[in-house]
């Protein structure tokens, strides 16, 4: 691998991060909102299905390294962009940004197991 390519991925993870942010924002606001008494586990669980898609397209679109795409993505969206650079998700607790920065790795991890595991089924 050349340090160009290499240049070129991490870049791209890192614009995909701010937009990742945006829409995390919005599922973690309708997660909220939709519930009576919001909780934590509720929360996390709901933002758990924004990050089944956008851990989809992750594993869809980065072929070299998505997990390690997603692990960028995470960092630079919900810590960088969100707590860092703008002040975007300090209202919210500790322990939902960790959540939220674990929440898309994971599912990048479950995306791969269901489609590795339905490539094995199909051959």
């Amino acid at each position: 691998m050349s340090a160009a390519v290499v240049v070129k991925h991490a870049s791209l993870w890192i614009v995909f991060g701010f937009f990742y942010l945006s829409g995390l924002e919005m599922a973690l606001r309708l997660a909220i909102d939709g519930q009576q008494d919001p909780t934590l586990l509720k929360t996390l669980a709901f933002t758990f299905l924004f990050n089944l898609l956008a851990a989809h397209l992750v594993t869809k679109y980065e072929t070299l390294w998505p997990m390690l795409g997603a692990i960028v993505i995470s960092l630079t969206g919900v810590v960088g962009f969100g707590f860092y650079f703008t002040d975007r998700l300090v209202d919210y607790s500790v322990e939902l940004a960790i959540g939220l920065t674990l929440s898309l790795p994971f599912a990048t991890f479950v995306i791969q197991q269901v489609k590795k595991r339905h490539v094995d089924n199909a051959t």
